[in-house]
């Protein structure tokens, strides 16, 4: 069950890697003002809905997320783990890695950035915030699990 855990996990870290590198696409597009196939001269005025800073966001967390899911991805290979310690690893992570995907995406339009259910210091809570909050607090806790769940399991002896 170890090897199908390290296969999901390295797969969705890749996948959350593409999610990043289109995401720095939306960035770039985002800052010049519209869509552009530098260096064909091609320029379609669009303005992307979002901020600068909420595509940065996007780009480079699901960039670490991927890089987190990988590497998690090889490390569990190194631990004993049961069917059931397996499948709570493989399912943490990958609520997490996609819940922060939300987060990020959606914390950009947030009023309140998706740092609280309701109203903030920031501003007020609307459905975008909601919609950022409630998976980044589920992620949170499920890679919570996750790490306790490795950091509890032994490790595979050099022999094996």
């Amino acid at each position: 069950m170890t090897s199908i855990t390290s296969a999901a996990l390295i797969k969705h870290g890749l996948a959350a890697l593409l999610v990043a590198l289109i995401a720095g696409f939306m960035l770039t597009f985002k800052m010049l003002g519209g869509i552009s196939f530098s260096p064909v001269p091609l320029f379609i005025e669009y303005e992307l809905p979002g901020s600068v800073g909420g595509w940065r966001a996007v780009h480079l967390g699901m960039l670490m997320n991927g890089m987190m899911a990988i590497v998690l991805g090889m490390v569990v290979r190194l631990f004993v783990l049961k069917d059931g310690s397996a499948n709570t690893v493989r399912w943490c992570v990958l609520v997490a890695v996609w819940g922060n995907f939300c987060f990020y995406l959606f914390s950009m339009f947030g009023y309140n950035h998706g740092l609280t259910l309701g109203a903030n210091r920031l501003g007020e809570g609307n459905w975008a915030g909601a919609a950022a909050f409630i998976p980044a607090v589920v992620g949170a806790v499920t890679l919570i699990t996750a790490v306790i769940v490795l950091l509890r399991a032994p490790l595979k002896s050099a022999s094996n």
